[in-house]
Formats: structure tokens, C-alpha cells, sequence
């Protein structure tokens, strides 16, 4: 254990396991992972969902301003920073403590587009100016995704803010959320859900309109590696689309 302390959401710690360091809550003396690094490859993404997570950028049309709830250490927000240059990342995290440690422990750095907020991710939204080409949610307390952030009314507000080729990424730890339940909530609010599975997550992107064709994806995924070179191929993330929940 590299560093711990005590937050209103639970203790919060920062654990190194071999070669990866992780920011996790502790909950009934049992550690819930909320992000990793690799400490041989940092720049890189260490958990594949969180490569999913980066699908975003592929289903919006354009993609220049995307919201993130749930930063944690900041992994995904740094990586889009790092990789996309034309985007700006609002980062919005309730914990003012999982913002200081992935400063401190996980490479997360300031920049002028990377916008780092303290605040409730369903205040900020109800507060935003949008449209957003991006929502990604990614925000769990140390048992599962917030009760809040599960009801068909947040994903109303959600479909609200983005912009009308816009789409919202939700990442699921399945062992701690019911998927049928979240694609059914998601469906209220968006004309699609798409669903992507790798081991114990899954990523379901949302979005208005007509269903987009795996060939548009695919050819735009592969532009975007040939011009940006991003260490996790988008085309390669495709293929983990699944038919459903």
C-alpha cells in the first residue's frame, strides 16, 4: 500500500500488485478497483474496458467536447488528452481525493483542455451548457454505479446534453451491475444501444437515430489510427461488439 485515507465514500487507498498500481475503495476489508496502471507501459490503457470506453470517439460526429463522469485516477481522461488533439475533456469526479491521488500516483497532469471539476456528475449536468459530442459514465461508489446514475431520468438528462450525433458510453462491471437493466433504462432515453463485452465488462454506447453500420464504424476507426496512432487500435475494439444482453 502506497498511500491511503479516509473519505466521506469509504477509504480510499492506492495498491501495487507485481507490476500495476491501482486506486481502490476499500469496502468490508475487501478492495473494489476503480482505476490501474501499468507501471511498464503508463501511457497505455491497462484494463480493456476502459479501451471500449475510447469508442466514443468513433461513434460522435465530430468529436471535440467530451464529458467524462467518474475520473478516478484519470486514466481515460489523460489518455484522450494524449492521443486526440483535437478534443477538449471536461473530467467531472465527486471525490476531490481520487483527483489528488491519480495526480500524485497515476500520471494525471493539468492541461488547458483537459477540464478538471469537483462536483455531483448529476448537478453538473443539469448545470452544463452543452451539446457534447461524448458523455462517458464511468462513476461507481465502492459497492456499484451510484442508484442515481442507473434511472432512466439521468439518461434523459444525458440524451439532453449531446449533440445530435453525439453518444453516451457507459462502462459496466458486470459481477456489480444488472446489464438487462441498464440497456433497458438506456433505451428509454436513446433510439440505440450497442453493446461491447471483454471478460467481466461491458461498455453499451447510446445514441440517437438510425443504427450505425459496422462497415461506417470500422472505416472511421482505421482513419483515425492511420492519422493519430493511438497505442489501442479503435478498429481492434470493434471487434469486440457483441448481439446483445
Amino acid at each position: 500500500m502506497l498511500d491511503e485515507r479516509e473519505t466521506r465514500f469509504g477509504r480510499l487507498a492506492v495498491v501495487e500488485r507485481g507490476r500495476r498500481r491501482y486506486l481502490a475503495y476499500c469496502a468490508a476489508g475487501q478492495f473494489v478497483y476503480q482505476s490501474a496502471i501499468d507501471l511498464d507501459r503508463p501511457l497505455e490503457l491497462a484494463a480493456r474496458y476502459m479501451r471500449l470506453m475510447m469508442l466514443g470517439i468513433v461513434y460522435a460526429d465530430p468529436c471535440e467536447r467530451i464529458v467524462q463522469i467518474g475520473v478516478g485516477a484519470g486514466n481515460m481522461a489523460g489518455y484522450v488528452i494524449r492521443n486526440f488533439p483535437d478534443v477538449v475533456v471536461h473530467a467531472i469526479d465527486i471525490d476531490p481525493h481520487a483527483v489528488e491521488l491519480g495526480m500524485r500516483w497515476f500520471g494525471l497532469e493539468e492541461d488547458p483542455r483537459l477540464k478538471l471539476e469537483i462536483a455531483d456528475g448529476v448537478a453538473w449536468l443539469e448545470a452544463a451548457r452543452g451539446p457534447f459530442d461524448v458523455v462517458m459514465l464511468d462513476a461507481y461508489d465502492d459497492d456499484s454505479v451510484p442508484a442515481p446514475l442507473q434511472s432512466p431520468a439521468f439518461f434523459a438528462l444525458v440524451a439532453s446534453r449531446l449533440s445530435p450525433q453525439g453518444v453516451a458510453v457507459q462502462n459496466l462491471y458486470l459481477p456489480a451491475a444488472d446489464p438487462k437493466r441498464f440497456v433497458e433504462s438506456l433505451r428509454s432515453a436513446f433510439d440505440q444501444v450497442d453493446v461491447y463485452l471483454s471478460g467481466s465488462s461491458a461498455v453499451l454506447a447510446a445514441y440517437q437515430g438510425r443504427a450505425r453500420r459496422r462497415e461506417a464504424l470500422v472505416a472511421k476507426a482505421r482513419a483515425l489510427d492511420a492519422s493519430l496512432r493511438p497505442p489501442h487500435s479503435l478498429a481492434g475494439a470493434l471487434d469486440y461488439r457483441a448481439r446483445g444482453l
